[in-house]
């Protein structure tokens, strides 16, 4: 006979207490969850302003083409255009003196080939410096128009943040220009470009701008 097998303990069932123990543990790390994210949704919300934006708009050409300090700073380019309009003057001067010193000699002969060597050598000068120059006041046209750009930005900056209650937005009011007769692959290339399709002129802070940064400078 075979010995009888030793029985099986009964799988043990959780008791109504544990179960009800889990269900509020699930619970309250439900509701814990909601509170995180409510508070979350608070503060973001938090710190947002509560008002509406306030947008001002500017005519940026008649701005820019206004300003005193656009002055000022072409008179610098143009000081430094000067400087090499002198340096080629005297050069132009020296190889005409040059060339009219030829026509005293006999076209190859040592003095004529010594001289003709002098006119070759400053014409190239001339040319390098003509170059030089144009890069040079192209460059320096660039950085007034930057200077002033900047100057303007800082300027809007300033005023935006002085108003009660302050600008939050200046933007340039693209609708102003007119679109200029063309293709129409062109013309659509124009629309595409604009950002605005509309603006009073009641928010429009060009004469104020114009007002402000002129009485500075002046």
């Amino acid at each position: 006979m075979r010995p009888p097998e030793p029985s099986r303990p009964s799988p043990s069932r959780p008791s109504p207490e544990s179960n009800m123990s889990r269900t509020v543990r699930l619970a309250l790390l439900g509701i814990a969850t909601v509170v995180v994210l409510a508070g979350a949704g608070r503060f973001i919300v938090a710190g947002l302003p509560t008002r509406p934006p306030i947008v001002a708009t500017i005519d940026i050409e008649r701005l820019f083409s206004g300003l005193d300090i656009l002055k000022t700073e072409e008179v610098r380019v143009d000081e430094v255009g000067a400087k090499f309009e002198e340096q080629l003057q005297t050069l132009r001067e020296e190889i005409e003196n040059l060339q009219a010193e030829l026509e005293n000699f006999e076209q190859g002969g040592e003095a004529w080939l010594g001289i003709s060597q002098k006119v070759g050598g400053a014409i190239s000068e001339y040319r390098a410096i003509e170059q030089f120059a144009q890069l040079k006041v192209e460059a320096e046209r660039s950085k007034a128009m930057r200077n002033v750009y900047e100057a303007m930005k800082s300027e809007i900056a300033a005023l935006a943040a002085s108003q009660t209650p302050p600008i939050d937005y200046v933007l340039i009011d693209d609708t102003i220009p007119e679109l200029e007769p063309s293709t129409a692959e062109a013309m659509q290339k124009q629309i595409s470009a604009r950002r605005m399709i509309y603006a009073t002129n009641s928010f429009d802070i060009t004469d104020l701008m114009l007002a402000r940064m002129n009485g500075k400078s002046g």
